[in-house]
């Protein structure tokens, strides 16, 4: 462990809001996780790991719960509660954890997931203990949409099954297989606090976990690991499930759209944002909205010319090709 610091290995890091109908799950799945292998053996949990919870005053019995599991193990969970909601002020709250947190790696949850496998941390702790080039490694997880009652897997194992570069327990990857999706739900994430900057929220308008995980991996390597390891629960009072496909559109652009802007080098993330930039024309387009596109358009052609050329270029090819196959 990193000498300076706590013995604490792992800070976990839970945020939450009215989420009195999962909660319990989610503490749950802190409070079975097993240590990792350069943990002493017969040691306590809190010898190794504290839990951090932020309650961003919730109103619907949340706090209550989160009181009774602190009553129980008070040596352990450490919450902070809010009285007034700071999320809606437009507050960063994730910073509220990972500023009081003491652990050498981070594991973020948020109140309405839950981890499901007892080793998860276990996994990747050794895994991160004995790769020291990696700033993160995250890992699979199951997907429960508790409006339709299903349950399905990411998608990370069809990509990771489909992939040639991968071995038994996992693969690389990077910033460009994250925005796409292919690999990692914030709630698989373990990262490790010496690669993390304080300072890099500090530019951004919007920043989020895009642009954590963005930093992190610029920072270091990044892992996703081969195994089933939690759950991502979508309702409609979750803060992503419950977007519309407008706040959508307008939400990825501007967030991907602000760090292109402090990055600039970076042609993956470049290419990226052509991308949304050109799904948001094919939904604003569905919408008979095209016009209102080209205004959104305008307000970047100062700031990233050659981005907003790009995307004009291929529609023109979009459009040429439609004729020629006339």
């Amino acid at each position: 462990m990193e000498s300076g610091k706590s013995q604490i290995l792992v800070s976990i890091c839970c945020i939450t809001y009215n989420h009195a109908p999962f909660i319990r799950k989610a503490l749950d799945g802190f409070l079975m996780q097993q240590p990792p292998s350069c943990v002493p053996q017969g040691a306590k949990m809190s010898d190794w790991c504290e839990i951090l919870i932020h309650d961003d005053c919730s109103t619907d019995g949340t706090t209550e719960i989160i009181k009774e599991y602190a009553a129980k193990y008070p040596d352990l969970i450490f919450p902070l509660y809010e009285e007034e909601n700071q999320y809606s002020k437009g507050v960063k709250v994730d910073f509220y954890n990972y500023d009081r947190a003491k652990g050498k790696y981070i594991a973020y949850c948020e109140g309405d997931d839950y981890w499901i496998n007892p080793n998860k941390l276990q996994k990747q702790v050794d895994f991160m203990e004995a790769h020291q080039e990696y700033a993160i490694c995250m890992h699979g997880c199951s997907i429960y949409d508790v409006r339709n009652g299903k349950h399905y897997e990411s998608k990370d194992f069809v990509t990771y099954s489909k992939a040639t570069d991968k071995n038994a327990d996992g693969i690389d990857f990077t910033a460009r297989d994250y925005f796409e999706g292919h690999y990692g739900q914030p709630l698989t994430m373990l990262f490790r606090l010496s690669m993390f900057n304080f300072d890099w929220h500090n530019q951004y308008k919007y920043y989020r976990d895009t642009h954590e995980i963005y930093h992190l991996l610029k920072a270091g390597k990044g892992y996703w690991m081969n195994f089933n390891g939690g759950v991502y629960v979508k309702h409609n009072g979750g803060v992503s499930t419950s977007v519309t496909i407008d706040k959508s559109v307008w939400e990825e652009r501007e967030h991907v759209g602000e760090l292109y802007m402090h990055n600039k080098d970076d042609k993956e993330l470049c290419a990226y944002l052509i991308e949304i930039l050109l799904w948001n024309h094919d939904v604003f387009k569905r919408e008979g909205k095209v016009w209102e596109y080209h205004n959104v358009l305008k307000q970047y052609w100062k700031t990233i010319p050659v981005v907003i050329a790009n995307v004009y270029w291929t529609l023109f090819k979009r459009v040429l090709k439609s004729m020629l196959t006339r």
